[in-house]
């Protein structure tokens, strides 16, 4: 039996988690209620700390990146074993969120002898990051939520205090119906983002859908927080809608409803909602226009598929 090249091997790992993160980048791109396109990165470089070669000094203080890299890989075809360039080769792929490349730049640097804070610091915050978004990738689009959580571990073995991480580990949580275990894990995150002023609202959403079966009181403050910190989020105007449809208030349950109709105006799932509660407030008419609209726009999406 021959033998598997070990380069090949190498290769081989190396297209897979590409393959992979650019699967979690497609996802987060189409999955914006998940990570809202406001929030923070998940990881970022402490810029203050690193120390520019004099011919990177002010495309890195501009934050040219693309024109950082450009210069760099010009440096490294006459000078392939000088570590500096390798490690501004990494910093530059970490900023252009090409993790895996930023990390076999940052290596290589490491095996030509550079062993700085700084250099520690960005490989450090590199895996953290690749580890973060295996982890979303894992959650949202394979939905193998044990590994996604095993991601997430790492992540947070890096950043205890990564809100995000947090957040969608306890998602996974209560995927898996381990849902004390869930609670705790949104609560955590909740303090997290309360300590830092962050503006990222679904584990306070989350917490609304646990609670709402035996605490719809406190459920309704933890979804109007949702809403308060993100606004443009048609779900969490959803979780208010339906907490208010369980204490029978028909009239805010369909304002909030049509407030997600004006912020996602082509989701058929929320027609169906608001035709729902027209019909239990009785105006048949317009739950039949709204009928009328979830059918069209439930044809379409099929269509599409």
């Amino acid at each position: 039996m021959e033998t598997p090249n070990p380069l090949a091997r190498s290769m081989t790992r190396t297209l897979k988690i590409r393959y992979l993160l650019t699967c979690a980048f497609v996802c987060l791109a189409q999955d914006k209620h998940a990570v809202p396109e406001s929030s923070p990165e998940p990881a970022q470089l402490q810029l203050e700390w690193l120390i520019a070669p004099d011919a990177l000094a002010t495309l890195v203080n501009q934050r040219r990146w693309d024109e950082v890299l450009n210069a760099v890989l010009r440096g490294l075809a006459e000078k392939p074993g000088d570590p500096i360039l390798h490690y501004w080769a990494g910093v530059a792929r970490f900023h252009q969120r090409d993790f895996v490349q930023a990390v076999l730049s940052l290596r290589s640097a490491e095996k030509l002898g550079l062993d700085t804070a700084p250099f520690h610091e960005a490989l450090g915050v590199t895996y953290y990051a690749i580890r973060h978004y295996l982890g979303r990738y894992y959650e949202h689009d394979v939905n193998d939520y044990l590994k996604a959580i095993s991601y997430f571990d790492k992540a947070l073995e890096r950043d205890p205090g990564d809100f995000k991480s947090l957040h969608f580990r306890a998602f996974c949580l209560q995927m898996l119906g381990r849902e004390a275990e869930a609670r705790v894990g949104y609560e955590a995150a909740i303090r997290r983002i309360e300590a830092g002023g962050a503006a990222f609202g679904w584990p306070y959403q989350k917490m609304a859908e646990l609670l709402l079966p035996t605490d719809p009181h406190a459920a309704m403050q933890y979804a109007q927080k949702a809403v308060k910190l993100e606004p443009e989020v048609e779900a969490s105007h959803l979780v208010v809608a339906k907490i208010n449809e369980s204490q029978g208030d028909f009239d805010a349950a369909i304002l909030e409803c049509l407030e997600a109709a004006r912020l996602k105006p082509n989701d058929p799932a929320i027609r169906y909602v608001l035709m729902r509660l027209y019909k239990k407030e009785g105006d048949s008419a317009a739950a039949a226009e709204q009928l009328k609209l979830h059918e069209k726009l439930r044809a379409v999406y099929v269509s599409k598929q």
